[in-house]
């Protein structure tokens, strides 16, 4: 009985030391997508407010505003896939 107890208080501490670890991933792990996704909404939003205008002049002429608007369009993608991975 003695060394199955000792075995069960073993894979108890290991159990509960992943567990632990585990969890304080999740919890910083969620720290950082609310971070993360704090920094896309600000983007974003300055995306649309800088959407029509730009992109209205980038049908007129071929300037660096649409270059930039595309570029941070693109920006925008990547980080909402990164987002749509941790969840």
């Amino acid at each position: 009985m003695t060394e199955n107890t000792d075995q069960i208080e073993k894979i108890k501490a290991s159990v509960e030391q992943m567990r632990d670890e585990i969890m304080l991933k999740a919890h910083l792990g969620k720290a950082d997508a609310k971070d993360e996704l704090t920094k896309l909404e600000k983007k974003w939003d300055s995306f649309l407010a800088d959407h029509k205008p730009l992109a209205d002049e980038a049908t007129k002429t071929a300037s660096n505003a649409g270059a930039a608007l595309l570029e941070v369009g693109e920006e925008l993608k990547a980080g909402y896939k990164r987002m749509r991975k941790l969840f």
